[in-house]
């Protein structure tokens, strides 16, 4: 079964939105449908995970995510969560179907999940958009090398969807990003990244707020836009001052730094010193691959 969807992942044709769209589409949406054909689920579900929290998807976009999580996750022979992901589509799209190209099993799945949707009253489908999550949590400073740091959140949920908060952590910048359940307390949630994986140069994470069925609802960083914390003793670019200092926009798996310059310089001469002149701004690419 497995084979089978691995096939269909790998070339099932586009959604006919992207001949629609061509312009402005989500760019992690073609980043995680690229994974996928190259059988790389696990990144695929991660990439289209940030890709369904960020802001400005339309509808054919959320369609188009929810679906490829959908295969990714039956896939990975996963079908609670591969079930949650066609719900989510159904709700958007009650006549939603795969098309011929997709495996008969797949097919058949969806109707199973179709006829269970139905049975239950269509949950999801509602003339009301739901409530904005807002995940409240502040970065830690710099840590020491084989230190745990301990992090902790707060969650805004108005309507009550979220069923976990989930903390996705790495070292470095290559690693597939690890995922932990964070805990409830007090104040709010708490999650710790174990000690054996805090090391130069750099920690890099987000916190994701799942529903039930195991999908993104709202998110503090991403996959793409990463929270980072600087480990003491590193040696890399990446915990240089200005790494931290500049503003940090990312852009087609790229990380584009804007960095303020300041042009300074005597007068050569013994007069007074004139005022400095506006600062030069930079560019610095630091391509994250």
């Amino acid at each position: 079964m497995v084979v089978a969807v691995v096939v269909v992942a790998a070339s099932l044709p586009r959604a006919s939105v992207d001949a629609q769209q061509p312009r402005r589409r989500n760019p992690l949406i073609a980043q995680g449908r690229e994974q996928a054909d190259d059988l790389r689920f696990e990144e695929s579900i991660q990439t289209l995970s940030a890709a369904l929290v960020r802001s400005g998807n339309s509808l054919e976009d959320r369609i188009e995510i929810y679906r490829l999580l959908a295969l990714n996750y039956f896939a990975l022979n996963r079908p609670e969560e591969a079930e949650g992901a066609l719900r989510s589509v159904l709700a958007l799209r009650p006549d939603f179907t795969l098309g011929s190209a997709v495996a008969p099993r797949v097919r058949e799945f969806l109707d199973e999940v179709r006829q269970r949707w139905e049975s239950e009253g269509r949950p999801g489908v509602t003339q009301r958009a739901p409530a904005a999550i807002r995940i409240e949590h502040r970065s830690p400073a710099e840590r020491d090398p084989g230190s745990a740091v301990t992090l902790q959140a707060s969650v805004d949920d108005p309507d009550d969807r979220m069923s976990r908060l989930v903390l996705a952590y790495r070292q470095g910048t290559r690693a597939v990003y690890r995922r932990i359940d964070a805990r409830r307390n007090a104040r709010g949630f708490t999650a710790v990244i174990p000690a054996a994986d805090v090391r130069p140069p750099l920690v890099e994470y987000y916190f994701e707020a799942v529903d039930q069925n195991g999908v993104p609802l709202a998110a503090r960083g991403d996959v793409a836009a990463p929270l980072r914390i600087a480990v003491a003793g590193g040696d890399s670019v990446l915990t240089s001052w200005w790494f931290w200092t500049g503003a940090a926009v990312v852009v087609a798996g790229a990380v584009t730094l804007g960095i303020v310059l300041a042009s300074g310089g005597g007068n050569g001469g013994g007069g007074p010193t004139p005022p400095p002149p506006p600062p030069t701004p930079a560019t610095i690419i630091v391509t994250a691959e």
